[in-house]
């Protein structure tokens, strides 16, 4: 029997109703958790207060605005506590004015992966240490007893604040991964006030220290991880981590937080396991070569990458950098690449300063960067990058550069690197 297109079905399709949206004003509390706005919690705070341990509940609430995304309770907890601390550079909101604002922390994230999936723990951290100092606690590495003396540190200090992550679905609520700033402390009841960003979904709520410390514990599904709590003060005189900069920097598709942590994570230790140099010179080239490396020049705030913008009374001597790098022995072996990659193009003050940079960038990335090097070869490089031999000034810029790319860089990518059973090979395997 032969199909015929034009043939009627005998029981025509039928038209199928879209399935009804269901929409929600918001959640009600679980019963282990206290409305704030309830007498109940309303006696909570009076205490809380009468203690000394609602100190820093004023500021919060003045500064408090919801999160503008579901996916924005980190970043609107965020935002809430620098406007708390007053924390300066702010960038524009509206018009003239200056707000700390979710949707304008765009540095360590793109603003539009942060609404599909939110921030995790340690991007959270990369972010937060963008503005202001902060103090990471993972909660399985931290005691409970601790927690609670944090909580009431924090909670009778209007200089220090502290933000939360942890899973809803322990205090009984619905979704999973939160942050929330903490705004106050009930010590005879054992309660902290959770000032909740998604209002639209649960107000604020006073819980148990103990069942917040527990909700601080599951892994996160998206890390393997558990999350944990951030400690967060301002002081003008410290200068924040110009890896930031990254955020601000318009028209360069090369340079963004995703190409960096690729690149420090995946592709320069999988190009060094690939490619398998036998001396420096060659291990230094497949380093330099990446094009993000050089990139950094101007980004990583370096005496030695912004000669031209340093006063007489900078607080290092940039000369003195400038030329103790060319006297270390990795010098001469950057300069070699330079010369080759470049074809033997004059060695002019604007590429002098790039081959310092680039050595000074060498003598600074983080051990991690090269554990692909053959043994021998790992050895020796650390030998030439070894600090004991280094001015004091060179050893104190070549401390600080590391420390900003392992604080923002080994943060923000987190790897963790393993070595394969049976080898001498070494990889990034990818956990946050």
């Amino acid at each position: 029997m032969t199909s015929n297109s034009s043939q009627v079905p005998p029981f025509p399709p039928q038209n199928k109703e879209a399935a009804p949206q269901i929409y929600f004003e918001g959640r009600p509390l679980p019963d282990n958790l206290i409305n704030f706005s309830s007498p109940t919690g309303k006696e909570l705070f009076k205490q809380a207060l009468n203690e000394g341990y609602a100190e820093g509940y004023f500021n919060l609430s003045s500064c408090f605005s919801h999160q503008m995304d579901p996916a924005f309770c980190g970043l609107s907890s965020l935002s809430i506590v620098l406007n708390a601390l007053q924390v300066k550079g702010a960038p524009v909101w509206k018009g003239p004015w200056r707000w700390w604002f979710d949707e304008l922390l765009n540095c360590c994230t793109p603003i539009e992966e942060v609404k599909k999936k939110g921030i995790t723990f340690a991007q959270f951290a990369c972010l937060a240490k963008c503005h202001c100092d902060v103090t990471v606690k993972r909660a399985d590495r931290t005691s409970k007893e601790e927690f609670i003396a944090d909580l009431k540190n924090v909670c009778s200090s209007s200089d220090v604040y502290m933000i939360i992550s942890f899973s809803r679905a322990a205090l009984k609520q619905t979704g999973d991964g939160h942050y929330s700033p903490i705004g106050a402390y009930n010590s005879d009841k054992n309660m902290a006030l959770v000032l909740d960003t998604a209002r639209f979904k649960y107000p604020s709520y006073f819980a148990s220290a103990d069942l917040l410390y527990n909700a601080m514990l599951p892994l996160d599904k998206e890390t393997g991880l558990s999350r944990g709590y951030f400690l967060l003060s301002y002081n003008p005189s410290h200068k924040t981590i110009s890896l930031c900069k990254l955020s601000s920097v318009e028209n360069n598709p090369v340079i963004n937080w995703t190409a960096l942590g690729k690149a420090f994570c995946k592709d320069i230790p999988e190009r060094l396991l690939s490619e398998k140099p036998n001396t420096l010179e060659e291990a230094a080239k497949v380093v330099l070569t990446d094009p993000l490396i050089m990139s950094l020049q101007h980004i990583l705030r370096t005496d030695v990458g912004n000669l031209d913008e340093i006063s007489e009374s900078g607080e290092r001597d940039v000369s003195t950098i400038f030329n103790d790098v060319k006297t270390t022995t990795l010098y001469p072996i950057i300069l070699s690449v330079f010369q080759k990659t470049q074809q033997n193009a004059p060695l002019d003050d604007s590429n002098e300063k790039q081959v310092v940079f680039a050595t000074l960038f060498m003598l600074s990335a983080p051990p991690m960067l090269f554990k692909n090097l053959e043994p021998e070869l790992t050895k020796k490089l650390e030998f030439y990058r070894d600090r004991g031999d280094m001015s004091p000034t060179l050893r104190h810029e070549v401390e600080r550069v590391s420390g900003e790319m392992k604080e923002l860089v080994m943060n923000f990518c987190a790897c963790e690197i393993e070595k394969k059973p049976g080898t001498n090979v070494f990889c990034c395997n990818g956990s946050k």
